[in-house]
């Protein structure tokens, strides 16, 4: 996953691995979602991203910026729709 997806080493401890595991519990059961609540910079993204790798979902993350309007998350949520139910793609919706 290093090599592939991140720029930086992901360190492993006690923790992490259960925050992969419980993760990984809800990805694997069809139709699963979660919501992860925390600081910035805690590593929701990178962990949700890892396990996303792990179970061979595609990610689709949001460009939120000043400029991202109403209609542009309507549009990304059609898209991601569409690739979800027409194509059959597992995606991991950020």
């Amino acid at each position: 996953f290093y090599e592939e997806e991140l720029d930086v080493p992901l360190v492993l401890f006690d923790d992490v691995l259960e925050h992969v595991l419980r993760i990984d519990s809800v990805l694997r059961n069809p139709m699963g979602h979660l919501l992860l609540v925390g600081e910035s910079g805690a590593g929701k993204t990178v962990l949700s991203r890892f396990v996303s790798w792990m179970n061979g979902l595609s990610v689709f993350q949001i460009k939120a910026s000043r400029k991202y309007t109403l209609q542009d998350f309507d549009e990304d949520l059609r898209d991601v729709m569409k690739r979800a139910g027409v194509s059959g793609e597992k995606i991991c919706f950020l």
